[in-house]
């Protein structure tokens, strides 16, 4: 396959994990993964798919895939639909992200205090000034390991994850 120069216009994105927010190219799962890639990754993988998506489903794509609007039959709504890798059958994209990685709730996941020196705190979180100066980062700490264990706990025992939800291949 070569580069798709068409494909890499169209599908530029933010990537807001990247270091200093490097501007990269969406994987083609971006509506399930919504992982950008950078700029670079064509000329070393040869694709267009994340990592995850590579290891998850092999060359298997939900751009080829194909994605249409089918009345999903986990949530009874007429949404953007993908296939099942495993199979062929079609659920909405929600359902599918719900079945594959589970609830992914950030809603209730504990905010950093303070916004404005968050990023050069996770780049030198050994510096002593972060506990003498910002007491409420400790707190913070304590809250989200607590969010994250009662998730993790939560999801513990869904044997489902990574299976069709009406065939469990």
């Amino acid at each position: 396959m070569g580069r798709d120069w068409e494909y890499e216009n169209n599908n530029i994105a933010f990537n807001w994990r990247g270091s200093k927010g490097e501007e990269g190219i969406k994987c083609k799962n971006y509506e399930v993964c919504e992982a950008v890639l950078p700029k670079w990754w064509f000329e070393c993988k040869g694709n267009y798919l994340c990592t995850n998506c590579h290891m998850m489903f092999g060359t298997w794509s939900a751009i080829n895939a194909g994605m249409i609007y089918v009345k999903c039959p986990i949530c009874l709504e007429v949404k953007r639909s993908i296939a099942q890798p495993n199979c062929k059958h079609t659920i909405c994209i929600k359902c599918f992200k719900r079945c594959y990685y589970g609830d992914n709730d950030t809603e209730n996941e504990p905010k950093f205090p303070y916004p404005d020196i968050e990023d050069e705190y996770y780049d030198d979180q050994d510096n002593s000034k972060w506990d003498k100066d910002y007491p409420l980062i400790k707190i913070h700490h304590e809250e989200w390991n607590k969010w994250d264990d009662e998730k993790d706990k939560k999801y513990s025992n869904e044997v489902h994850l990574r299976k069709c939800p009406l065939c469990r291949k």
